[in-house]
């Protein structure tokens, strides 16, 4: 029997798998691409090699820092070629071969104070990002533990330093069950003034309202005339859900929360840990049949 795609977007027809052409291939990070060790598996390698071979462009899509994915960029050498890189959860567009700021969009500060101020007032720790690494409003173990995934160096900052600038986010970094209690707090505060949801259980995010991985998706995409249909996004959790609505071919990580699966066009069947990303890529791009991957 023909495997068809059952598109979660009625306004995109449903395409023989033999007819998908995939182009451009989006990844998230941590929980996707990486395993828990926080690598780049040979098969995975193996399977985005194979993907570029065929003119596929790979794009890096994480709520990490550019710092942050500069050891995967070597790994899988684009650093010697043309391609970008989605940081921050689509506050930021950086091309992966020279670092070069493609497309950039912030919080700006009357917000960042608006921010400060209630967190401060639920004396909740909150945490952003600049060249000098994590800076947390106070100290706390999940922005500790941030800045030893990321590699990224650790600093706490007072008022005035985190509000000195623009920011790209802002996470309120807790226990999910107090997060639980003082997440509403601020969507009530900021809905429909800033995109935010939960990227880790443990992670509640806050960004401009124009900042996301399926908009950072569109504009590559729409740079090198690739149609929708022609993308490919794959991940695990809530930050990932807009590129895999918006993408021709969403497909959630066996591992990935259950609104993700049930969002998508496919779940894998193995997870982050056991190349769930080979499996993917060999089914939609390479067009390995079923068994043989």
């Amino acid at each position: 029997m023909a495997f068809r795609l059952i598109w979660m977007d009625m306004n995109l027809p449903t395409v023989p798998l033999a007819d998908l052409h995939i182009k451009l291939l989006a990844l998230d990070m941590d929980d996707t691409l990486l395993d828990k060790e926080l690598r780049i598996s040979p098969e995975n390698q193996r399977a985005l090699t194979a993907a570029e071979e065929l003119g596929v462009q790979v794009v890096l899509a994480s709520g990490r820092a550019p710092e942050g994915l500069n050891a995967f960029v070597r790994t899988l050498g684009m650093d010697r070629r043309p391609g970008y890189l989605i940081a921050y959860n689509g506050s930021l567009i950086v091309e992966s071969h020279t670092g070069r700021v493609d497309w950039e969009i912030k919080l700006d500060r009357p917000m960042l104070t608006e921010i400060w101020d209630l967190a401060d007032s639920l004396r909740q720790p909150i945490q952003t990002y600049s060249r000098q690494g994590v800076l947390a409003s106070m100290d706390n173990p999940w922005s500790r533990r941030d800045s030893k995934i990321t590699g990224m160096d650790w600093k706490l900052v007072d008022r005035a330093e985190f509000l000195c600038e623009a920011r790209v986010k802002v996470l309120l970094p807790n226990d999910p069950a107090v997060l639980d209690q003082v997440e509403p707090r601020f969507k009530d505060l900021f809905k429909g003034r800033a995109n935010m949801y939960r990227s880790k259980p443990y992670f509640f995010e806050i960004m401009h309202l124009e900042a996301d991985k399926a908009l950072a998706l569109e504009r590559i995409a729409t740079r090198h005339g690739i149609r929708r249909e022609e993308v490919m996004a794959i991940g695990d959790s809530w930050n990932d859900e807009g590129m895999l609505r918006w993408a021709g071919v969403g497909v959630a990580m066996a591992n990935g929360a259950e609104e993700i699966r049930q969002l998508a066009n496919w779940v894998t069947t193995r997870g982050h840990d056991e190349d769930g990303v080979a499996e993917a890529v060999d089914r939609f791009i390479l067009k390995v049949p079923a068994g043989n991957g």
